[in-house]
């Protein structure tokens, strides 16, 4: 079996599970602190300064995740001389986006500097700089970490790394703004020389290889447009909800969001580690039927993993908003709705469909997820007779249980097809 109780592989992933989600939750925590001891205008500043990060993705071409994908098959079917190519050319890659980075941003630091402008943001910019070089090698320390044994060491890395992030929390509070910047410098720069120390191919130096190259970039373009339709769904709700009642209902809503980020958070640190193990099954045997088990059980068994959680959430939840977020009473009842509407919003089988190149299915997916996820909340919206958000979290719930079930079958049928069991 790919997965029992007894076996290591097990504890290896309840043990990645824990950890991430620790790391996870010191994060969010950091970020409610920060909130409390800076207030918006001071956070505005370097939030404003971080929207430059979000657009680093589209000068990776998805590089790094092509190289998560392909590496496990590569090491299941024992290619090592493949995987290595593959690992150097990525690495290759990364070091090549830093300096171009790097270029660049020393470029507009000298702009900055003699156009006199303040010097919160002259070195909120630098922080935001070394931050975007020191990303470009952690994605791809990530991306190499893929057996068992590496994930056992990327466990223990997010532990040490979240204890160092508690203390920082202490940076902040004495340093205001500029120890926000030192945090998440210090944050990213840890994290990545943990990752870079025990790397399981940190041994292997960075060459360009033009066909592994283009291996990972088809992988790349692909995992770029798939994410890219997956933020476009996700921001549905809060189209819906500006277009028909304005910003407030947005900020009542964003409550329910927050409970749904929370509920996922461990499935979706599941699935990075189980992915990956299903992928080197997949490389090892060329059968993609043999992970349905797997697949069959994990879509199965994962809503009756959260529903205690959501039961004790719906009992908790009325307390919890009146004694902290007394201004959200309105977002209760949503909430309530979709503690038990996001039990269907885990997805665990997309990244493996990904993996075995089944494109056509996973983009079929994404369109039902279109139709499920925007049509049925506005139909429900408008024909309704509750308040909007009641009516948005009636409409988002049965969308995420229709989805579930077609993307049930689909991962089914896609699995025993004859050209991903050769």
């Amino acid at each position: 079996m790919l997965i029992t109780k007894k076996s290591k592989l097990f504890w290896s992933g309840a043990k990645y599970s824990i950890s991430s989600t620790f790391s996870s939750m010191v994060s969010m925590l950091v970020s409610f602190t920060s909130m409390h001891w800076l207030g918006p205008d001071i956070l505005g500043i370097w939030q404003s300064l971080t929207i430059i990060i979000a657009y680093l993705p589209f000068l990776q071409l998805g590089i790094q995740s092509g190289l998560n994908l392909e590496l496990p098959i590569e090491l299941g079917k024992g290619n090592k001389v493949k995987s290595d190519d593959l690992v150097a050319t990525a690495k290759y890659f990364a070091i090549c986006i830093a300096y171009v980075l790097l270029i660049i941003g020393i470029c507009v630091f000298i702009y900055l500097l003699v156009t006199d402008v303040e010097d919160k943001y002259l070195y909120g910019f630098i922080a935001v700089l070394l931050i975007s070089v020191i990303t470009c090698f952690r994605l791809h320390f990530v991306a190499t970490y893929r057996s068992a044994k590496a994930f056992d060491k990327l466990s223990n890395i997010y532990l040490i790394d979240s204890v160092i992030n508690l203390s920082f929390l202490l940076v902040i509070y004495y340093y205001q703004y500029y120890g926000l910047i030192i945090y998440y410098v210090g944050k990213e720069l840890i994290a990545t020389f943990l990752m870079y120390l025990y790397a399981p191919y940190r041994g292997i130096k960075a060459y360009f290889d033009k066909a592994m190259f283009y291996v990972l970039l088809k992988r790349g373009i692909f995992m770029t447009l798939f994410n890219q339709i997956k933020s476009a769904i996700d921001s549905f709700p809060k189209i819906l909800l500006v277009s028909i009642g304005g910003v407030v209902q947005v900020g009542l809503f964003s409550p329910v969001l927050a409970v749904g980020t929370l509920i996922n958070m461990i499935p979706s640190q599941l699935a990075q580690f189980l992915v990956p193990q299903m992928g080197y099954k997949y490389g090892e045997s060329g059968k993609a039927q043999d992970m349905w088990i797997y697949l069959k059980k994990i879509s199965l068994f994962m809503p009756f993993i959260i529903l205690p959680f959501s039961i004790i959430g719906w009992l908790l939840i009325p307390y919890v908003v009146e004694y902290f977020f007394p201004k959200y009473i309105e977002s209760i009842v949503p909430i309530r709705i979709m503690l038990f509407g996001f039990i269907f919003s885990i997805k665990l089988a997309y990244n493996f469909l990904i993996m075995i190149k089944a494109y056509r299915e996973v983009l079929f997916l994404q369109g039902v997820d279109i139709v499920c996820l925007l049509l049925i909340p506005y139909i429900c919206i408008i024909y309704g007779n509750y308040p909007l958000t009641t009516s948005l979290s009636f409409g988002l719930s049965i969308g995420y249980f229709v989805s579930y079930v077609v993307n049930y079958w689909v991962v089914k049928r896609t699995v025993f097809q004859t050209k991903y069991n050769k």
